[in-house]
């Protein structure tokens, strides 16, 4: 396969082109990742309202019924339900990792065991989040199946 990348003055401008002989399931992929780039959720800060995307969060938490949306430098409150979000974010690579925790793969830097049958999620900011005996396997299955993919196309 062959990449090319060229620069482009604006933000208006920027696309990507597929040209494939078949639209097989990489390829759908590819296109998936660079839509999801686009996707985003309403986030609140304050008062104040933004888009927070998709290939930002690292995890969200539902505490006290409300939800928040965890970015490596801020905290967003979001208006949907935890189950709903799960949901909707299930084909962009977002698990649940515990009762009140969904967490992005793409953003886990490392996974270890933790006491009483519970792993540890080391995302890319640093933090850890707790991935509870009863989702573990639940999460071992995604990470499977994202590495079969990623070597499969390596």
């Amino acid at each position: 396969m062959r990449v090319v990348i060229r620069n482009v003055t604006s933000r208006q401008e920027e696309q990507v082109v597929l040209e494939c002989v078949a639209f097989t399931p990489e390829f759908e992929d590819i296109r998936n990742y660079c839509l999801s780039k686009e996707k985003s959720l309403i986030g609140m800060t304050g008062s104040t309202q933004r888009p927070v995307y998709y290939d930002e969060i690292l995890y969200i938490e539902a505490v006290d019924e409300k939800t928040f949306a965890y970015t490596e430098t801020s905290v967003f409150e979001l208006r949907t339900r935890l189950y709903k979000l799960e949901a909707q974010l299930r084909s962009e690579k977002f698990v649940r990792c515990s009762k009140a925790f969904l967490i992005s793969l793409m953003k886990v830097e490392s996974i270890r065991p933790a006491i009483n049958g519970r792993y540890c999620a080391r995302m890319k900011n640093g933090e850890e989040v707790i991935i509870s005996r009863r989702y573990v396997r639940q999460v071992k299955r995604q990470i499977k199946e994202e590495l079969t993919w990623n070597l499969k196309n390596f």
